[in-house]
């Protein structure tokens, strides 16, 4: 059972789906700019001074104009902002009301940033923020059966115990009817039981 530490699979703790930050809930008006707050996350906060000088060092590093609406920016561009440039050094310059300075390193990205900044904070007001800009999608390591791989590596009739439970009643009774066929004398006999309860 995925509701046990024996049975639950441990990368998402038998939830079945995982968080990630989703690029259309970190840019939900493509029709901003960056200027105008395109990265939702990055606009409108405390630190959002600071953020807004990043995107207008990488505007000029990526050669785009940061008054240009996201979706006419050029992918290239929106990956390397979403995404980071790689190990690609970007010059990022920052004024901070007392001086003026450079930072020359690549950019990680703002979704790694995201991802960074949840992982790291211990505050749970800054997770709750954060955690508006993630989508869920199916586990990575049990497909979303919630199960450990040794559990979903056991199959009857061609179907682990996740495939058979995600059928519909009617495709189940049918491939239950085809069960009994598959098994040894054995195992029949162990089975009639079970498969009459089930019926």
């Amino acid at each position: 059972s995925f509701n046990t530490p024996q049975g639950a699979c441990p990368a998402c703790d038998g939830l079945g789906t995982e968080s990630f930050f989703d690029p259309a809930l970190v840019v939900p008006q493509e029709g901003l700019s960056l200027k105008e707050g395109a990265i939702a996350p990055w606009a409108g906060n405390a630190s959002s001074a600071y953020y807004d000088q990043t995107l207008a060092s990488l505007a000029r590093h990526l050669k785009v104009s940061a008054e240009k609406p996201w979706e006419e920016l050029p992918g290239e561009a929106r990956q390397a902002i979403l995404h980071g440039t790689g190990t690609t050094p970007v010059t990022l310059r920052y004024k901070d009301g007392l001086r003026a300075y450079e930072v020359e390193k690549p950019f990680e990205g703002v979704i790694r940033n995201l991802e960074r900044r949840f992982k790291e904070t211990d505050n749970p007001w800054v997770r709750e923020d954060l955690s508006r800009y993630q989508a869920e999608k199916p586990c990575h390591a049990c497909a979303g059966f919630r199960l450990k791989p040794q559990s979903l590596a056991v199959k009857v009739a061609g179907h682990h115990i996740g495939e058979a439970s995600a059928l519909s009643i009617r495709k189940a009774r049918e491939w239950f009817g085809t069960v009994n066929a598959t098994l040894t004398p054995q195992r029949q006999e162990i089975a009639r039981r079970i498969l009459r309860e089930i019926e």
